[in-house]
Order: C-alpha cells, then structure tokens, then sequence
C-alpha cells in the first residue's frame, strides 16, 4: 500500500497501473493480484486510507463546533496530501467505507450541540459536500502541478479577483476581502456554516 501510494503520488492516479507498482517493488506486477482483484480496488483502498487518516486523533471536547472543524479540515489535508487521488474521490459514494467513521463523529457533535436529527443530517451533508468541493478544487491544481514539477510540488493561492468597477461594482466592493490563502478561504467558509452552531 506505501508502495502503490508512492507510484500514485509520483506518477498520478491516471498513470498508475500494476505494472507501474511492479516496476517499482521490482517484482512481477501479477503478484499484485494476489492482493486486489482489480486495479481500481487497489486504487479505492488507497482512497479509504486517505479518508480514514487521522479519524482515530479526532478530538472529542467540550466544544462541539471545533471538534467538527477539526474533522473537516484534517479531512481536506488528508485529501490535499495526495492531489493526484482527488478524482477517485468522488468515485466513492460519501456513505460508505472510511466515511462513516468521520461521519458519525460530525454528527455526534451535531447532536451534542442540540441538533435534531433532520437538520443535523442537512448541516452535516453541507459541510461534507463543500469540504470535497474546495478541496477537490485546490487538489486539481496542485495534481497539475505534481505532473509539471514532480512529488512534493505545491499549488499557489487562489488567483486574485479584480474585476473592473464601472461593470461589477458589486463584485468589486468584496474583492478585498477574498483571501487569497485557500486554507484561510476554505476555514472562513466552514466557520460561517458552522456560525448559528450552539458552542
């Protein structure tokens, strides 16, 4: 699994196949199906393990607001730890697998806050869907550069907006205050879905 890992950091999700793995263990790349029927089985473990890193460190406090931003950002650096595996997460269906294990401490923490079952389930499927969508968007940036620069490449920030003023004068007016960090965009978007929480 470190081994395949690496391949797919180096070479990218795309290239990745049991030869490339062979090629690399210095072995013959039939042995890896001793181990996974297919390819996309290898590739969806490799998917479960990024997802399911760090769940175990999951903190369980007294403050249930910053319990479930701590989940939500280990889970976008888990992710933006492998770009070149962000298009196979969204292969795999939010409910399944190494998802439920960071799911139900979101929602235990929903419910320590005194959501009902209904809005806690609406509130926990919008932090999910825009922690994958800003990450995902972030990971496709930075996928690009692991292909131009190699393993351990890093993206730049999230490009700066300065649309003309006589045509988008309310576009404009927030222009200064779109950052430019994207893990301060991403930490400012989860605190405002997270602001009417209960602390």
């Amino acid at each position: 699994m470190a081994a395949a890992m690496e391949v797919v950091d180096t070479l990218g999700a795309g290239a990745f196949s049991m030869r490339a793995l062979g090629g690399f263990l210095d072995c013959d790349p039939t042995a890896m199906y001793r181990h996974f029927a297919t390819k996309n089985a290898l590739l969806d473990t490799l998917v479960d393990s990024v997802i399911r890193d760090g769940v175990a460190d999951l903190p369980q406090t007294d403050d249930p607001r910053a319990d479930i931003r701590a989940n939500f950002r280990q889970l976008r650096r888990s992710l933006l730890a492998h770009p070149t595996l962000a298009p196979l997460v969204l292969r795999r269906p939010p409910g399944v697998g190494a998802y439920w294990e960071r799911s139900d401490h979101a929602v235990a923490q929903l419910h320590r806050a005194g959501m009902d079952p209904a809005d806690a389930a609406n509130v926990y499927q919008t932090l999910l869907f825009y922690t994958l969508g800003h990450t995902l968007s972030e990971a496709r940036q930075l996928a690009r550069a692991v292909e131009k620069e190699g393993a351990g490449a890093r993206g730049g920030p999230v490009a700066q907006v300065r649309p003309p003023a006589e045509l988008h004068p309310d576009l404009s007016d927030i222009a200064p205050h779109l950052r430019e960090d994207n893990e301060a965009q991403f930490l400012a978007g989860l605190d405002l879905i997270l602001r009417d929480l209960p602390r």
